[in-house]
């Protein structure tokens, strides 16, 4: 990380934060009057986003890990992580979905189990930014948020393509999606654009998966958990141990999501 920050070093930086903490809601005259701990991270937050995200000077290799994040959890975080160490990533894009298709269109081809429609998409992009800030180079985007409507992946890729047109992208996503992936709108288009990354967990037979894709399989450590176990046990009160990070567990019970009266 210390190249990026050093090459930023010949830009003017006051007139770079300027337009940036601008875009993101807040001006930089909010910097030198900070009271309260989400004026300091969204200051953090900016940065962070302009120095990895918004310089188009370099040729990158970005990891796109688009998910419902409902809640994002450690598992999440660890296979960005290991991912980004593995393919030698120079960031992973964490892009929130807006509508995610598989869950909310009534041909769904989401598991039944699983059918619950998914948070309020603030919430989400807020705990989404929360699960990484501790981590450099994992970046939160909200640009299928901004985009508005159904979440399909080939207009977000086409998106990133425009703007960073000289970098290469590896699209990650699970095993348990990588069989329907012939669902996916224009998924040769996908393939075109992107360099498509399933996600393993040791054990899990990929027979279903069409070989023809092309994929790269990244066999990643096991963590034992889900979205929707987490949903089920803060609705039980039951343990929430080894799913999430202190930081979005507090979150949730602050808002009062999952929980029975919701």
């Amino acid at each position: 990380m210390k190249g990026r920050w050093e090459r930023a070093g010949r830009y003017d930086f006051r007139h770079i934060s300027t337009f940036f903490l601008y875009f993101r809601g807040l001006s930089i005259n909010k910097i030198f009057t900070i009271t309260t701990l989400n004026d300091l991270k969204t200051v953090k937050f900016s940065i962070k986003y302009y120095y990895l995200v918004v310089n188009k000077e370099f040729r990158r290799r970005i990891g796109v890990f688009g998910g419902t994040f409902d809640p994002p959890h450690l598992g999440h975080t660890s296979a960005a992580l290991f991912a980004m160490r593995e393919l030698k990533l120079d960031f992973v894009l964490m892009v929130v979905a807006n509508d995610p298709w598989q869950k909310t269109d009534p041909n769904r081809i989401a598991a039944e189990s699983d059918s619950c429609l998914p948070s309020a998409v603030n919430h989400r992009y807020e705990m989404t930014k929360i699960a990484v800030d501790e981590y450099e180079a994992l970046i939160a985007d909200d640009m299928e948020i901004i985009r508005g409507g159904k979440t399909y992946t080939i207009d977000t890729l086409m998106e990133l393509n425009n703007r960073f047109p000289a970098s290469e992208f590896f699209l990650m996503i699970g095993s348990d999606v990588a069989k329907d992936f012939h669902l996916w709108r224009d998924p040769q288009s996908i393939c075109n654009n992107a360099n498509v990354v399933v996600l393993n967990r040791p054990g899990v037979n990929l027979s279903e998966i069409d070989e023809n894709w092309k994929f790269t399989i990244l066999e990643i450590p096991s963590i034992d958990v889900s979205s929707k176990e987490i949903r089920k046990q803060v609705s039980a009160a039951g343990t929430l141990e080894g799913m999430l990070s202190p930081e979005v567990k507090e979150y949730i019970f602050s808002t009062g999501l999952y929980q029975e009266s919701n």
